[in-house]
Formats: structure tokens, C-alpha cells, sequence
């Protein structure tokens, strides 16, 4: 049995809502990163809206939904109060939508506009975003910067060492859990470093990277030497496991 496995069935944790891994800046049980400055900002990678339907266009025959997101992100308004959210890139999971799926990701993002400020950081499945949801007038932007913070996609990383916290998504960490039974699931999770912060996939429908197989070369130098925290967001609670990278 892995030592996160261990961990997340036997209960020995530190377990909240939050948990502050910066000066100000909180990993939330939802997955999403809460920068408190003059004023709250939330970050969410990979939301992967209209999944669903773009799946369907592929031939795929699973469920045309988005697995609760435009309830999550509310919630997450509703319980946090921002003023701004800042996608850290794969807003959306496909150019070119059809009719239905261009719906669902207007009705999610127009509903958000109407009570946050957003902002757009381009990932690689963004590359068509600001022409196909021109008319939502959302700000797009190659990263995001906050106080002490630069944040990104992560589909290309910085070249050399930054004096700027790197906050990134596209990886979509993940803890793997096997019960008793057998039965196993992956847990989102972020990888927090003294220098990085790897956030875990906002959609539930975006498959994980378990991480008990390493993490990739690339990003492994980025985190450089030292160990790499590792806090699983459940939904309901952050934790903090006792074990590291």
C-alpha cells in the first residue's frame, strides 16, 4: 500500500477547508488556489468546459453534461466572495463548437461575468477561445501576475528560475485510493514546492496524473531540489499528507 493510500484511509491528517501555503495564498478543498490581497482572487485550472459535447462530436456516446461545474463555480463565489477568478488556462475543452455546447459554456462564463471579474490565461486547448466566445468580451492572457505570484497554463514553463512564485495547472495531479474492495479513484491534489504550486484539475471530469509514478522530468526541475508537499482537495476538506515528492 502507497503511503497516500495509507493516509487517506487510516485519517492521520491535517484536514480543513483551507490551508495556507504562501503568505496569503490558501489551497481550498474545491481544488481552486485563494489569493487574499487588497481583495480575494481565485485561480481554477482546467475546467475543461463543454467536455461533454466535444466528446460527443468525437463519436463518443458518454454523458453530454459537464459533471457539475457551473454549480461548483458558484458555490465557490457564494462561499468565498472573490472579485476576480483567474482560469489558469483549458477554460474550455475544444475549438469550434457545435450549437449546445457553445450554449453550455456561454450560459456558465456569461452567469460568472455577471458576478466576478474574469480573466482568461490561455492553455493549449484555448487556442481558439477569444475568436469562439469573442462576444462574451472576457480578457484573455499568456499568464496572470499577483503579488509575489506569476501564473500560467503550464503547457510551456518558464526558462530558468523565477523570483516569482510559479502557480500552474495542465498537469492535473492526482492521489490514487484503493478501498478494501478493491474499488480505486484518483483525488485531486496539489503539489506545493517552496517556488511552485501545481494546481489539480477544477472539472471532475478531467482525468488525473497519478503522481505515485513520478512526476515528469521537466517538471520535477522546475520544482528543483527539496521536497514537494502534497495536499489532496476532496471537495469537502484540503489535506495536508504527511508524505512528500
Amino acid at each position: 500500500m502507497r503511503w497516500w493510500q495509507r493516509s487517506m484511509m487510516v485519517g492521520s491528517w491535517n484536514s480543513l477547508r483551507e490551508i495556507e501555503i504562501a503568505p496569503g495564498v490558501f489551497a481550498h478543498a474545491s481544488g481552486a488556489l485563494i489569493v487574499r490581497e487588497q481583495r480575494t482572487i481565485l485561480l481554477v485550472a482546467d475546467v475543461h468546459l463543454g467536455y461533454g459535447w466535444a466528446q460527443r462530436r468525437r463519436g463518443q456516446l458518454g454523458p453530454v453534461q459537464d459533471a457539475g461545474v457551473h454549480q461548483k463555480l458558484h458555490a465557490l463565489i457564494d462561499e468565498l466572495s472573490p472579485e476576480s477568478i483567474v482560469f489558469l488556462g483549458d477554460v474550455v475543452h475544444a475549438p469550434n463548437p457545435a450549437p449546445q455546447e457553445r450554449a453550455l459554456v456561454e450560459r456558465t462564463l456569461a452567469s460568472l461575468a455577471a458576478r466576478v471579474e474574469i480573466v482568461a490565461v490561455r492553455g493549449n486547448h484555448d487556442r481558439a477561445f477569444a475568436r469562439d466566445y469573442a462576444s462574451l468580451g472576457i480578457r484573455t492572457a499568456e499568464h496572470w501576475t499577483g503579488t509575489g505570484l506569476i501564473a500560467i497554463h503550464g503547457d510551456r514553463l518558464p526558462n530558468g528560475p523565477s523570483t516569482e512564485r510559479v502557480v500552474m495547472g495542465h498537469l492535473h495531479p492526482a492521489v490514487a485510493v484503493r478501498d478494501d474492495a478493491g474499488s480505486s479513484r484518483r483525488i485531486p491534489a496539489f503539489l506545493v514546492g517552496p517556488r511552485v504550486c501545481v494546481l489539480p484539475a477544477f472539472s471532475p471530469l478531467a482525468a488525473g496524473f497519478d503522481i505515485s509514478s513520478g512526476l515528469p522530468p521537466d517538471i520535477k526541475a522546475l520544482f528543483g531540489p527539496g521536497a514537494i508537499a502534497v495536499m489532496a482537495a476532496t471537495g469537502n476538506r484540503v489535506v495536508r499528507l504527511p508524505a512528500r515528492l
